[in-house]
């Protein structure tokens, strides 16, 4: 193998990583979500993962810091992998203000939401797990499509439980807690998509 080509390699390894990482967050956020105030406790363990994704993170700007060698545009590694991480990122900060705003019972939009974020989660793990072979590799681009729409079912429900918070809760503290998670929530869902953009984008540039 290459000079050049271990070096790659390592970046599509740590894009791999990253994205596994991830899943693995979202796996153990929608157990949380499901599961509350049962689960109260795994907060912690949300927050490990997101720890783990921003040490990942770290890891791999380093690499391109110090790669004059980088598989494609540096601005795109950069950018993907912040994206990645923002998505651990809103994990984390969801279930550490379920806590904080002293929530009772989930919403059914925090229920689907989590499984939203839960299933792009996955097919960004999958699909960074074909990544090495983008330029080929129909898998990339189907994941991209399928990640997609799961972002727009992600307007769809916060928009619906936008308007029935709106409309059913009296307590406006209720209400603006509620309006601060459904947000966070759905630009955890975003998130995904915008790590999807940057695949597009890198697709792109390098056709």
């Amino acid at each position: 193998m290459s000079r050049v080509r271990r070096i790659e390699n390592q970046f599509f390894d740590k894009f791999a990583e990253l994205a596994h990482e991830v899943a693995a967050c979202a796996e153990t956020f929608d157990a949380l979500v499901r599961n509350w105030p049962a689960s109260v406790n795994d907060i912690s363990k949300v927050k490990d993962y997101e720890v783990k994704c921003d040490a990942i993170m770290r890891e791999t700007l380093t690499l391109l810091e110090n790669s004059f060698i980088t598989p494609f545009d540096r601005e795109d590694i950069d950018h993907l992998v912040r994206e990645l991480d923002h998505i651990a990122d809103g994990m984390d900060n969801v279930s550490a203000r379920f806590n904080l705003y002293d929530i009772d019972n989930m919403r059914p939009e925090a229920l689907q939401m989590a499984d939203l974020i839960l299933r792009a989660s996955k097919e960004l793990s999958e699909l960074f797990d074909h990544f090495e072979n983008f330029k080929k590799d129909p898998v990339v681009r189907e994941k991209m499509h399928t990640i997609g729409t799961i972002e727009d079912e992600g307007d769809t429900v916060s928009r619906q439980g936008l308007a029935s918070l709106f409309r059913d809760t009296t307590d406006a503290i209720e209400v603006i807690k509620w309006k601060s998670l459904i947000d966070t929530l759905e630009n955890t869902v975003d998130s995904c998509k915008a790590v999807a953009n940057v695949v597009r984008s890198v697709l792109v540039k390098n056709a």
